[in-house]
């Protein structure tokens, strides 16, 4: 019973951390983002990476309400903004497998069950391309489980990703 539970714990454990998102945001530390007033959606999500749109739409709602949070207006491309933002992402199947059993394994063929879980991990990657300098100027990246069946908490998820990548766009004076 004793193991049961600790196996049980241990596979709780591993779905929450599972569950957990990650997000990293690099930047260029050189540029001073107080010259950036204006953006433009360069190319819209490749619909080969990102396979649901309504999560393309709502990770692209979700950029535009962080861009104009932060002081940014946005404009046609053919304006000349001051940053292109390209949005891509992709999902693939993770195999994971957890072992059940009712005492442990034994060599020639032990009791207890093998079941392999399939899980779906998606990636956002949000990049702003500064078109004058004609370089990268900031990239956001999450990473994290999909749910395969609440569309709503996908959404979410997106919603909170992209929360987190902005919390760690450079304040206009950084330099």
């Amino acid at each position: 019973m004793k193991r049961l539970l600790q196996s049980l714990l241990l596979t709780a454990m591993m779905s929450i951390v599972a569950m957990a998102q990650s997000v990293y945001v690099d930047y260029d530390h050189n540029l001073d983002f107080s010259q950036y007033h204006t953006y433009a959606w360069g190319q819209q999500p490749n619909p080969n990476q990102i396979k649901n749109p309504f999560l393309a739409q709502e990770a692209q709602n979700q950029v535009n309400l962080q861009l104009q949070g932060k002081g940014l207006q946005m404009v046609q491309e053919s304006q000349t903004p001051d940053l292109i933002v390209v949005c891509s992402g992709g999902m693939k199947v993770q195999t994971s497998y957890n072992a059940w059993g009712g005492g442990g394994w034994r060599w020639g063929g032990g009791y207890g069950t093998i079941s392999p879980e399939q899980s779906y991990v998606g990636t956002l990657v949000v990049d702003l391309y500064d078109p004058k300098a004609k370089q990268l100027a900031w990239r956001g990246e999450a990473n994290g489980t999909l749910n395969e069946s609440n569309a709503e908490k996908n959404r979410q998820l997106v919603d909170k990703a992209v929360t987190k990548m902005f919390q760690k766009y450079p304040s206009p004076s950084k330099k």
